[in-house]
């Protein structure tokens, strides 16, 4: 039973109840009793530096700020009072006295908290005739404008760069009527989620410098929607202008994102309007060459190629390669067409290399736990994993549990910089990995007095294990009691993947920790679900042993998404079909493609999403597709009735959707990663001389935030830059890569010994965890 106190608040006449410590604001907004303010923000620390919110507490001599009183039992307090409206119009006049009188030019028109607040609580003239203060202009990068005359200084900006994204980047500078919010030298934001001040920016000093000047808010269309780039399934709002989509912000939505999204889900939309779109079918004329065609030829053509595969080399020579984007509609026609023209070789984990422990899998590889537990977790263990470049959204949830204590450690070969405490980290060779997690189940095991599986007794790997960090590691994990173990991208990418998994596993199974993963785009789940990957070959086989003829379905790029871009480019050359039904159309794909048909981009067609948590989701087009594009789910209902398949009747991406709620939403709210069963081979890798390991950047993850102009710009976009841990390494790879020209490098702590990372989008045809030939 709690003790906690409960007092009574009378609030304009009417008494309402909260807890002891509750500010006089809360209540308010609980119970929906308007009280201006400016800069108070639920998820921000208090400041009480505007005094908008100032009421009239009775027996207090001066109106009081209602962010910053806390209730006491028996408190009156007037909102409206002569007193409590004196008192926010002398604010408001104070506000705006600095304040330019451009609101018929600025963005934040409309939608402008000191404009609506101005209107209501302000005078209708000025007394004010000295000339405004005016500060220069500022360039803080190429995602926020900047109009700092009209900021009021509320400090939100600088509050949430500090408690929220954790980068402080921007803050007050000089005292009085001469203080200038603005970064301390000369900089562009480097934060991931930088741009979120632009919509707690209560005023139009902060915009969005993609769509400025665009348009008046209330000549936006507005459209609910998600992101993509994740799993997180964090919700957005799509505005359009015209039919054409004019900007992207932050949809509220407290057991997701709450206030917050990543720059890539605010400013990725710039790829709808990219240069290499797919406008029209292209059919091979035979002679290697490309050629515009209409949808009828391109769709017979179509039919023609891979039911010739099929009747030549047979089904087995026929795989198809799904984007772990495509949405639920998308793959349920994947799944009939498959069972239509009995193809067995599906699948969306372009990633992965290990596929040895398929048969111990859980159901769909979710998170393991709820988002909003996430803050209240005392330990978490990452495995390969970065939640800051992985999940951005989810990385501030993190970052707020070890605000509360927590404790985060993490295994992987490079020392990521996550913006807050680390209790542990272990960086290692990637061959090391096993035997580093082989040693902290051990050390867990015995302190808890209980045997491993029998099926770890094969894995042998000899490592040189810092132990000190191992004790470090098994410590945290038998201290804590709401535990977290996530494995991440360079973890499901890893060739021992299934035991590293299996280890993680049995870890989580001694500990009594939550079991997780970060999987790539924003439908791994929705695709584990459809079960599309339940016969045949996998990637990795698809891949080395290639076949005769590979579809891509969904915003694939070849020379970005799949683990091993050389064999990628090998097997689709080596192909006599390849058809790509994709929103882009890049040089690479050109040269491998026979056929390529063009379906519509995310905001341009309906569809679901299954999020990490099991959380489905649906969304409409807010947006026609450009030139003859089709939606994709069209598309392949079409390509069904080419086939003459049973079923393909469908009228909208709803019935399609009622059709895979049928038969796999039983299974939405499975979320046990832990199997009784470990299947892995485990095979140890021997470490000979450096080995390359290309990375993935935020802004290169998929061909959305690829496409992403200003993102690319921005401090976190890929480098043509190479990194090592040791200086003597820089002679020997760059004198066997032979691209000195197009290369820095640089000496690097933070990469684990006998590595070298570099960018995928420069490492062309290098095989991930490839030895570099040559070195000692």
């Amino acid at each position: 039973m709690s003790n906690e106190k409960i007092f009574t608040v009378n609030i304009d006449g009417k008494e309402f109840q909260a807890p002891a410590g509750t500010m006089l604001i809360e209540v308010a907004d609980r119970e929906g009793i308007t009280i201006p303010r400016f800069c108070y923000h639920d998820k921000l620390s208090i400041a009480a530096s505007c005094r908008m919110c100032l009421v009239d507490v009775e027996r207090m001599p001066k109106p009081a700020p209602a962010c910053a009183t806390p209730i006491m039992d028996g408190m009156i307090v007037r909102t409206r009072s002569e007193k409590a409206r004196a008192a926010q119009k002398a604010i408001m006049e104070f506000l705006l006295i600095n304040h330019p009188l451009d609101c018929p030019i600025c963005d934040q028109g409309g939608e402008c908290e000191l404009q609506d607040f101005s209107a209501e609580y302000g005078q209708n003239h000025s007394i004010y005739t000295e000339e405004k203060r005016h500060f220069p202009k500022s360039d803080i990068g190429p995602l926020v404008e900047t109009f700092m005359n009209r900021c009021i200084q509320c400090t939100r900006c600088v509050r949430y760069g500090d408690e929220i994204a954790g980068m402080r980047e921007l803050g007050g500078l000089d005292r009085g009527d001469r203080l200038e919010i603005s970064t301390y030298i000369q900089h562009a934001l480097a934060s991931e989620v930088s741009a979120n001040i632009i919509d707690i920016c209560p005023v139009g000093a902060l915009t969005a410098k993609l769509s400025k000047y665009g348009a008046r808010p209330w000549e936006y269309m507005n459209h609910d929607s998600i992101s993509i780039h994740d799993g997180v399934g964090t919700n957005t709002e799509i505005h359009t202008l015209r039919g054409k989509v004019a900007r992207v912000v932050s949809r509220r939505n407290d057991e997701i994102n709450e206030p917050w999204i990543a720059d890539r889900d605010r400013f990725s939309y710039e790829a709808l309007f990219s240069a290499d779109r797919a406008h029209f079918p292209l059919i091979d004329n035979g002679q290697g060459v490309l050629e515009q065609a209409n949808w009828a030829d391109a769709l017979k053509a179509t039919k023609l190629v891979i039911e010739g595969a099929i009747q030549k080399y047979g089904v087995d020579q026929v795989g198809i390669f799904v984007s772990p984007l495509a949405s639920v509609e998308e793959l349920q026609l994947v799944s009939e067409l498959k069972v239509g023209l009995n193809l067995k070789n599906v699948d969306y984990r372009l990633k992965q290399r290990d596929f040895s422990g398929e048969k111990s899998e859980p159901t769909f590889r979710s998170l393991g736990l709820k988002l909003t537990e996430i803050n209240r977790l005392d330990s978490v263990f990452l495995v390969g994993a970065d939640p800051r470049m992985e999940v951005p959204v989810l990385a501030i949830r993190l970052r707020d549990a070890v605000k509360k204590g927590a404790k985060v450690s993490r295994l992987g070969t490079y020392d990521a910089d996550q913006l807050h405490s680390m209790h542990a980290s272990i960086i290692a060779h990637p061959f090391d990995w096993v035997g580093t997690l082989m040693a902290v189940v051990k050390r867990v095991a015995t302190a808890k007095g209980q045997p491993l599986a029998l099926e770890f007794a094969k894995i042998n790997a000899d490592t040189a294990v810092d132990n000190a960090l191992v004790e470090r590691v098994a410590d945290q994990l038998l201290e804590g009691e709401r535990e977290w173990i996530v494995l991440g991208d360079e973890a499901i990418s890893h060739p021992q993947f299934a035991t590293i998994r299996a280890l993680s596993v049995e870890l989580a199974r001694l500990t009594g920790a939550s079991f997780g993963y970060f999987t790539a785009g924003a439908n791994s789940s929705g695709a584990a679900l459809t079960q599309i990957t339940t016969e045949g070959f996998n990637t990795a086989s698809m891949l080395t042993k290639p076949l005769k003829a590979y579809i891509l379905v969904g915003a694939i790029d070849p020379e970005y998404d799949f683990a091993e871009t050389g064999q990628v480019f090998n097997a689709l050359k080596a192909a006599e079909a390849v058809v790509a039904v994709t929103p882009f159309v890049s040089e690479a794909l050109k040269s491998l493609a026979n056929i390529i048909l063009p379906a519509a981009a995310w905001a341009e067609s309906s569809g679901s999403f299954v999020s990490l948590e099991g959380r489905l989701q649906s969304l409409q087009a807010a947006s026609m597709p450009q030139g003859e594009a089709r939606p994709l789910w069209k598309i392949l209902r079409v390509l069904g009735n080419q086939f003459e398949l049973p079923g393909f009747g469908y009228i909208s991406s709803e019935e399609v959707l009622a059709k895979w709620r049928l038969m796999h939403e039983a299974q939405l709210a499975e979320q046990n990663n832990i199997s009784e069963v470990f299947t892995f081979d485990y095979q140890a890798m021997p470490k000979s001389g450096l080995i390359a390991i290309p990375t993935t950047s935020l802004y290169s993850t998929d061909a959305y935030v690829r496409r992403g102009e200003a993102l690319q710009k921005t401090p976190l976009a890929s480098r043509a830059r190479i990194a090592f841990n040791n200086s003597n390494d820089e002679a020997t790879v760059m004198a066997i890569l032979n691209q000195e020209s197009r290369f820095t490098s640089r000496v690097s702590a933070k990469v684990a010994p006998g590595c070298v990372r570099i960018p995928t989008e420069y490492a062309g045809q290098t095989p991930f965890y490839q030895f570099i030939k040559g070195a000692n």
